[in-house]
C-alpha cells in the first residue's frame, strides 16, 4: 500500500505509516537450501516506508501526532501510548472511530498520553538508558499525562485522528505494528527500542591496508594479537579456533576483551562456536549474544573488530573458511590511527576509525536485546556443521605501507545504503560491484548501478556461483542482458572456494563491509561498512576484482581484456556491450 498525504491546503494532514510484521524480517535459505552457517538471503522487499512527516514542530507550533508506541512488550500492551503536539491548551480530542478520549484541557506543548502512565514512565526510563547506550542523541521526551477515557492503541493497526473542537486536524494511519517498535515524525520511520542511528563522519589521515581473502588470512589476526588495552569482536559467527587462541592470549594478559555475536544464525547456533565461547568465557572474555526480546535487528551481521586504536572491517566471518583464508573471497580493511574528522572523543581528541568502531560495539554490546553467554547457552540448542579445509595460492599480497586515506564507517539500519546509492549516482569512469548474491533487478542499490551504466560509466557486477545462488544469480544475469551493465558469476578455479565479498570500488573509493544488498539486510539488519577514499587502495581492489572476472569464464575481445586487466576503467561501452557468459 503507497503512502499518501493529503494536502495542507484541507487543514488535514495524514500521513501513512507500513510497517508489515511478516515482511521486514529476512527469509533465510532452509536447511535443505544451503549449507548450515550459511548467511541470510533476501526475502521479500518490506513495506514501503517514509511519507513527508507532520510539521509539528518541537515547539508545537502546529497541532500533530509525533510518535506511536502501540505494542509494547508487556503483558495486555500496558503503558501504550502515543506523542501529540498542541500549539495551546483547548479542546483536543482523539479518536480512532470506535473510541474517543478527551485530551486533558490544560495539555499544551508536547504531551505523552496513556491510560496507565505509571506503566508508560518505566517504558520511557528503558528507552532513555537504551538510548543513552547507543549515542548522544537520547532525548528525555515530554511529560506524561493520563487518559481518562478508554483508548487502546491496536497493533494490529489503526487510524487515529487528532481533532479540536471536533475537527480532525492531524490522521495517523498505520498497518501491524511490530511488537517493541515506535514511530517518531522526526524518524519517518519505525525503530525497534534501543536502535538509534549513528552519523557518517570521515576520519582523514588514517593509515589503510587493504587486503583480500583467501590470501591474506594473517592480516585480520595480527591486530588481537598485538592488543593491550581493549580487544572488542563483532560478528554473525565465530568458529575460529586461531581467533579464539587470539582472544584467550590477550585475556591472559590483562586486556580487556570482549565478543558479540549472531544468537539465530541460519542454521542454527555452531556446536563448535559453543565450544569456543565456553573456552572464552573460562579465560574471562566477556562474552554477549544478539537474541533478547525485544530485539533491535534481524541479524547481527558486521565482521568487525578494535584492537586498541587499531580497527579490521571485513566482508567474512571469524571462521576458517571466512578469516582463517579456507575457502571464501572476502575483501578487508585494516585502519591505523586517523582522527581529522572533527568528531571529538571524551579525551578532547578527534576519534580515530576504531574510537568510532568501539562506540558501536559498546551500545550493541550493552543494549537490552544482548545476552550474556552463560544465559543463551542454558536454552539454546546447538548444531554441527562442516569445516571447510581448502588450501589457496597468494596472489594478492597487500600493499608494502599502509596507505593514507579519509575513512568514512556506515552502518545498517541507517546511513549505509544511502550513502552507497549516493556515491554509486556520483560516480563518474567506474563501478564495480563484487556481491554473493542480491535482491533483484529492482533493488536500490541495483537501480544505482543500472542509472550509472545508463549516464556511460564503465559498471560491472560480479556474483556468486555457489551452488545455492547460481540460479538466482543467473536469473538476473539474464534480466539484465539487454542493459549496459556487464554482469557475470565468478568461478574461483583453484584460487578460492565462492564469492563472498561485498564490495564495491566507485572511481578511487572503495566500500568494503558486511551489507548483502537488499532490503532486509539494508533496513533491519545490524551491517558495518567502511567507504575509503584513497586511490592506491581502489586500485588495489579493482586488479583483484579483474583476476576474479577473468577467473570467472567471462569471455571478452582480446584487445579489451588487456585494457580490463590493467584497471577496469576506460573501456567504454564495449566493455559494458560486449561481454558474454561461459
Amino acid at each position: 500500500m503507497p503512502l499518501s498525504r493529503p494536502s495542507r491546503a484541507s487543514r488535514v494532514a495524514a500521513f501513512v505509516l507500513l510497517v508489515a510484521a511478516a515482511s521486514v524480517g529476512c527469509c533465510p535459505l532452509s536447511a535443505a537450501a544451503a549449507p548450515a552457517g550459511a548467511e541470510p538471503t533476501p526475502a521479500a522487499p518490506p513495506a514501503e516506508i517514509g511519507s513527508t512527516p507532520t510539521n509539528a514542530s518541537d515547539d508545537a507550533r502546529e497541532p500533530g501526532i509525533v510518535e506511536l508506541y502501540p505494542n509494547p512488550t508487556t503483558e495486555g500492551n500496558r503503558g501504550e501510548y502515543l506523542v501529540v503536539a498542541l500549539p495551546e491548551p483547548g479542546n483536543w480530542s482523539l479518536s480512532d472511530g470506535y473510541h474517543d478520549a478527551r485530551i486533558p484541557a490544560n495539555a499544551s506543548g508536547r504531551v505523552v498520553l496513556s491510560t496507565a502512565p505509571n506503566r508508560t514512565a518505566s517504558i520511557r526510563d528503558g528507552f532513555r538508558r537504551d538510548a543513552e547506550s547507543a549515542g548522544p542523541n537520547a532525548t528525555d521526551g515530554p511529560a506524561i499525562r493520563r487518559l481518562t477515557d478508554h483508548f487502546p492503541l491496536s497493533a494490529s493497526g489503526d487510524r487515529i485522528e487528532l481533532r479540536r473542537n471536533g475537527t480532525a486536524v492531524d490522521v495517523a494511519a498505520y498497518d501491524r505494528a511490530r511488537e517493541g517498535y515506535r514511530w517518531r515524525a522526526d524518524w519517518d520511520e519505525w525503530r525497534p527500542r534501543g536502535y538509534e542511528p549513528r552519523s557518517a563522519k570521515p576520519v582523514r589521515d588514517a593509515a589503510v591496508t587493504p587486503f583480500v581473502l583467501p590470501d591474506s588470512p594473517a592480516v585480520p589476526v595480527e591486530p588481537l594479537r598485538a592488543a593491550e588495552d581493549r580487544l572488542f569482536v563483532a560478528g554473525y559467527t565465530l568458529t575460529s579456533e586461531r581467533v579464539a587462541d587470539a582472544l584467550v592470549a590477550a585475556a591472559d594478559r590483562g586486556v580487556r576483551v570482549r565478543v558479540l555475536l549472531e544468537g539465530s544464525p541460519v542454521g542454527g547456533f555452531p556446536a563448535r562456536s559453543a565450544r569456543l565461547l565456553d573456552r572464552l568465557t573460562a579465560a574471562g572474555v566477556e562474552v554477549r549474544i544478539l537474541d533478547g526480546e525485544v530485539e533491535r535487528f534481524r541479524f547481527h551481521h558486521p565482521k568487525y573488530a578494535v584492537a586498541d586504536d587499531d580497527a579490521v572491517v571485513l566482508t567474512e566471518n571469524w571462521k576458517r573458511s571466512g578469516t582463517g583464508g579456507r575457502s571464501n573471497r572476502g575483501w578487508g580493511v585494516r585502519v591505523e590511527g586517523g582522527g581529522g574528522g572533527g568528531n571529538a572523543t571524551e579525551a578532547g581528541r578527534n576519534a580515530t576509525v576504531a574510537d568510532e568502531l568501539a562506540a558501536l560495539f559498546r551500545g550493541d554490546f550493552g543494549a537490552r536485546d544482548a545476552r550474556s553467554w552463560r544465559e543463551f547457552r542454558a536454552d539454546t540448542e546447538l548444531h554441527d556443521g562442516g569445516r571447510a579445509n581448502g588450501s589457496y595460492p597468494t596472489r594478492f599480497d597487500a600493499p608494502p605501507a599502509p596507505a593514507t586515506a579519509e575513512v568514512t564507517v556506515l552502518t545498517a539500519p541507517g546511513n549505509a545504503a544511502d550513502r552507497i546509492v549516493a556515491r554509486i549516482d556520483a560516480a563518474d569512469e567506474r563501478v564495480l560491484a563484487l556481491a554473493p548474491r542480491v535482491g533483484g533487478p529492482d533493488d536500490r542499490i541495483v537501480r544505482a548501478l543500472r542509472r550509472a551504466a545508463d549516464r556511460g560509466v564503465d559498471v560491472h557486477l560480479l556474483l556468486s556461483d555457489a551452488w545455492y545462488d547460481r540460479e538466482a544469480n543467473r536469473n538476473l544475469s539474464e534480466s539484465l542482458a539487454d542493459e549496459p551493465i556487464a554482469v557475470d558469476l565468478a568461478a574461483g578455479r583453484g584460487r578460492y572456494g565462492k564469492v563472498h565479498a561485498k564490495g564495491l570500488v566507485v572511481d578511487d573509493t572503495a566500500v568494503v563491509g558486511s551489507l548483502n544488498w537488499n532490503p532486509s539486510a539494508e533496513t533491519t539488519n545490524r551491517e558495518v561498512l567502511l567507504a575509503v577514499e584513497n586511490e592506491s587502495v581502489a586500485e588495489f581492489y579493482a586488479r583483484a576484482y579483474a583476476a576474479d572476472w577473468r577467473g570467472g569464464g567471462v569471455h571478452l575481445p582480446l584487445g579489451l581484456l588487456a585494457g580490463f586487466g590493467v584497471a577496469l576503467a576506460g573501456a567504454g561501452a564495449v566493455a559494458r556491450r560486449w561481454v558474454a557468459f561461459g
